[in-house]
């Protein structure tokens, strides 16, 4: 079982210890290094502390506290239409298809809906990306349009209520 809390600087070290290049390219581009990570980690913490647009959670273990991986609720971009948060997810290697991204999806629901963030959540995933989009269909969202951008590529959106 796991949960989301918001991330803190001293993730930093099991985050790089847990990503491989698959997440990190599909969530950031590249991997990073222990100062790159620490630096922002520590904007993270900085968005959680002004009530950012912006939430980075680690999802973690219930019973050890373990790090598993990281999600992030975007609202207020320009991507986005009014009331909608964008997901995104990345699970740790050791730690993928034991359906711990479909849990993660879900809590960031509630926690989108219990603070009333927004009314839809949405996962935007690079098609070639299956099993991301097999996590979005199995949590309930429907898929709604493509987009072909210049910096992030093609991206199928997927909606749901919250």
């Amino acid at each position: 079982m796991i949960g989301l809390r918001p991330i803190t600087v001293a993730d930093a070290q099991a985050h790089l210890a847990g990503e491989d290049a698959e997440s990190a390219r599909w969530r950031d581009g590249g991997q990073g290094t222990l100062v790159t990570v620490t630096e922002h980690f520590r904007r993270c913490v900085a968005e959680w502390e002004a009530d950012g647009p912006s939430k980075t959670f680690a999802i973690a273990a219930l019973d050890d506290g373990v790090l598993v991986g990281t999600l992030d609720i975007q609202v207020g971009q320009d991507f986005l239409a009014d009331r909608q948060a964008n997901v995104s997810y990345g699970i740790y290697p050791q730690f993928r298809r034991r359906g711990l991204a479909a849990r993660a999806v879900v809590l960031a629901c509630r926690y989108i809906a219990a603070h009333d963030l927004a009314d839809e959540a949405v996962l935007r995933i690079d098609p070639a990306n299956k099993a991301s989009v097999a996590v979005a269909h199995r949590v309930g969202f429907a898929y709604h349009h493509t987009t072909d951008d210049p910096d992030e590529g093609t991206l199928d959106w997927f909606l749901q209520a919250v």
